[in-house]
């Protein structure tokens, strides 16, 4: 289908739809039948509060799977994967074609949208098990705008830099270099020892350390649980008592609340109810999830895409943005547990779920899959029988924000009350080392700001060819030094610190 709109104004949403896929969905937008764009754009304006008062105005045009959706954006609002796949025109007012479009407006028509969205699904899922039979992804001949889309935020994404070379290396450099001023110890001593001190700080995100300490661990299983936010005691328990790793998750996974388990150890039989939901909501996630690239980070990974009964699926939380203090960690993912007896009776119970990445470390993915798992048992128990995989995407991306954003006024308090500390450990140790200063010493602390002030007032006065600085001895100087005379001004040097000092 091709979208219309009356560009930068409200509007009717007009669709063109290309009835004979097989035969024109090849057809690139700019050869689509120019009477057809004329009547399209005369409908959108004429359904515009605002444009169909204009003699002209402009349009868009854009393939529907160009157009993005995101949950903050208001009813109606909507926006684009990729500007340059939208086609613009001007619209002038045409009364006359109006009327005679409205006179072919039929009110007999009966859509079944929702069949035809489900008919359309399983026309793409279809064409996507071709493509992968065949092996001719680009050789097919068929024009297909997400695919392009999907390929075009890869290439983009491969410009960013891999953080080993480049500028990128020269930054991560910067991080460890601290700025600090020295300690009032001494001009050299402080630097030094601050410098050692930085030296022994591994300043790397939390989430590379933990992954560098999960090596330790004696067994893959025992890591994979403790990268979804498990301890290490936790899991190896786990694992002894459980030979499966789906099943050791599904333990842990339970025994974080006060529920009971969704069913029992014995094997369960589906009802055909369910069975028939669960395809369907695979069908619907591989309509929207199955056009990345299989070497893509961030792409959805099917355990059988072919099988409609197998459901496992670890899927992009697509919401969630890391913080600039994670660095580059890997893409945020919800992992979705169902086969194999694990939750048989999904969606009349809520699957088992895992977070996993987004460089979060390991108590931030516990506390996000604890409030995962509460959000999907209340609405299992609220609306059971209905999918709720997308939903809680849509969730966990939220949790995820909400999470970071509340470490991250954790770690600014820290700072802040670290900075406050050191500032009062400098002041006392300024205040201690006060009695003992000498007066030829240029990197002296002072006790309080008179006595900095009266310091420097008679170096300067030293240097001006004067005499010691306080006011008693003014006139004594006067007698036994000739201070120094400026011709041009008038003024002599000592009369000027005086000034400046008084």
């Amino acid at each position: 289908d091709i979208w219309f709109h009356v560009d930068g104004l409200s509007s009717a949403h007009v669709y063109f739809r290309l009835r004979n896929v097989s035969e024109v969905s090849s057809i690139p937008i700019d050869d689509l039948p120019r009477d057809s764009v004329t009547d399209m754009m005369q409908i959108c304006k004429n359904n515009s509060i605002s444009g169909c008062k204009l003699a002209s105005c402009k349009m868009v045009w854009t393939p529907h799977s160009n157009l993005k959706k995101t949950f903050d954006m208001e009813s109606g609002a909507v926006t684009y994967h990729d500007t340059k796949m939208c086609r613009y025109g001007r619209c002038e007012k045409d009364r006359a074609r109006v009327r005679d479009l409205e006179k072919t407006k039929s009110a007999d028509t009966d859509v079944d949208y929702y069949q035809e969205m489900k008919d359309n699904e399983r026309k793409i899922i279809e064409r996507k098990k071709r493509m992968r039979r065949t092996a001719q992804n680009d050789d097919d001949g068929m024009y297909d705008p997400m695919l392009e889309d999907m390929k075009s935020m890869k290439m983009k994404s491969g410009r960013q830099g891999d953080t080993e070379s480049g500028l990128d290396a020269g930054l991560d450099m910067l991080d460890g270099i601290s700025f600090a001023a020295a300690a009032v110890s001494g001009p050299h001593d402080g630097a030094e020892n601050e410098e050692e001190q930085s030296s022994k700080i591994d300043r790397r995100p939390v989430w590379l350390r933990e992954e560098e300490q999960r090596q330790s661990e004696p067994t893959a299983d025992v890591r994979f649980l403790r990268e979804r936010g498990y301890s290490s005691s936790e899991a190896t328990a786990a694992c002894c008592t459980v030979t499966s790793r789906s099943g050791a998750l599904r333990k842990l996974y339970n025994a974080t609340g006060n529920d009971t388990p969704q069913s029992s150890e014995a094997s369960v039989e589906a009802p055909e109810e369910v069975v028939q939901a669960r395809m369907e909501e695979k069908e619907v996630l591989l309509a929207m999830f199955g056009f990345a690239d299989d070497d893509d980070e961030a792409a959805a990974v099917f355990s059988d895409a072919d099988d409609e009964n197998a459901l496992d699926v670890i899927l992009p939380i697509t919401g969630y943005e890391p913080p600039e203090r994670y660095g580059f960690p890997p893409p945020l993912m919800l992992e979705v547990y169902v086969d194999k007896n694990i939750a048989p009776l999904y969606p009349n119970e809520p699957p088992v779920l895992a977070a996993v990445g987004g460089g979060l470390p390991e108590s931030l993915l516990r506390d996000l899959t604890q409030a995962i798992r509460a959000e999907a048992r209340e609405r299992a128990a609220e609306e059971p029988g209905e999918p709720q995989i997308f939903t809680l995407i849509a969730f966990a991306g939220e949790a995820a924000e909400g999470i970071v954003q509340k470490e991250t006024e954790e770690l600014e308090a820290e700072r802040k009350e670290a900075a406050e500390a050191e500032r009062a450990a400098k002041e006392a140790a300024r205040k201690e080392a006060g009695g003992g200063r000498s007066d030829t010493t240029g990197g002296a602390a002072f006790a309080n700001e008179a006595e900095r002030r009266a310091y420097a007032r008679e170096v300067a006065s030293r240097a001006a060819g004067g005499a010691v600085s306080n006011d008693d001895d003014k006139e004594k100087k006067k007698k036994t030094a000739k201070p120094k005379f400026n011709a041009k001004t008038g003024v002599s040097d000592r009369s000027l610190i005086d000034d400046l000092f008084s």
